[in-house]
């Protein structure tokens, strides 16, 4: 027996659901003598009866409903693979562990250049807070700070240098009297982070011994710090990489030129051998650094 066609068997699956072959011509956008050809062809096919005429409709036979069952289940199969595929909203997934001073003043604002690249991609961020050399299985890049050279087997990139300078917002600097040497802030107002190492070791590169540097506020992250020198607290040591906008507009201004955190950089992770998404953001990052 030859098979009948999927356009008769969709037909069939049609007229049996609506119970008119007029109602049925419209659904497929054909005549009605049209769906009756086909209905015709599908009998003579199969050798069956499927449709007996009942009023101005028709009703299935025992056999065309045992048909009609079946060809309802797989056409809803066909029409659920079809939207699955239509509708499939997943995006590739890039997991990024990052120091909020970085992803917030740095990385963040650029993102939209790689989104307008790579759309198919998806970003999550989490914080990481610690440096550290070891990426989670469940982060594809990681970035931080670290003081000299990293050890360990992951892929590593400098992205930039994480030296310091002393800065300061004109709020600030317009109610003190003029600076004009670095012993000069020994007897201002100095910000910290969570310890006093970052000054102490400043003030010594100046030759200068700062004594006891544990008055003054401190800040539990770079965001928290630089907040308050662009509040105006007082001067802080702040990377010029993360405050580029700042020092562009005036909001904070370079107090002395000589650095502190030397050998300190924000370095990028990453798994060896990473995939197609990771290489294109680790290679899109790094252009970004060089822009």
């Amino acid at each position: 027996m030859s098979k009948p066609s999927l356009s008769s068997l969709k037909t069939f699956e049609v007229v049996a659901r609506l119970g008119s072959l007029r109602a049925a011509g419209e659904a497929l956008h054909v005549t009605q003598s049209a769906v009756s050809h086909q209905i015709r062809r599908l009998e003579e096919t199969l050798k069956l009866q499927l449709f007996e005429k009942q009023g101005r409709g028709v009703s299935l036979t025992p056999v065309g409903e045992q048909l009609f069952l079946k060809l309802r289940e797989g056409f809803e199969l066909i029409d659920d693979a079809v939207d699955a595929v239509a509708n499939d909203k997943s995006f590739e997934q890039l997991r990024i562990a990052c120091l909020p001073s970085v992803a917030v003043r740095w990385l963040i604002p650029r993102l939209n250049r790689f989104r307008s690249q790579f759309p198919e991609y998806a970003i999550s961020f989490q914080y990481i807070y610690a440096p550290s050399t070891e990426i989670p299985s469940d982060v594809d890049i990681q970035i931080t700070w670290f003081d000299g050279i990293p050890a360990g087997n992951s892929e590593k990139i400098l992205l930039f240098k994480g030296d310091t300078q002393p800065v300061a917002s004109p709020l600030y600097l317009n109610t003190i009297s003029a600076i004009t040497h670095p012993r000069d802030l020994l007897r201002l107002d100095l910000l910290h982070d969570e310890v006093s190492g970052s000054w102490r070791d400043w003030f010594q590169s100046q030759d200068l011994n700062p004594g006891n540097l544990n008055r003054g506020m401190f800040y539990q992250d770079f965001n928290l710090l630089s907040s308050a020198a662009i509040a105006g607290q007082g001067i802080a040591l702040c990377p010029p990489r993360l405050i580029e906008m700042e020092l562009s507009n005036g909001t904070l201004e370079v107090v002395f030129d000589s650095r502190a955190n030397l050998t300190r950089g924000y370095w990028l992770f990453s798994h060896p051998d990473p995939r197609p998404a990771v290489r294109n953001f680790i290679d899109w990052l790094v252009a970004e650094v060089d822009r």
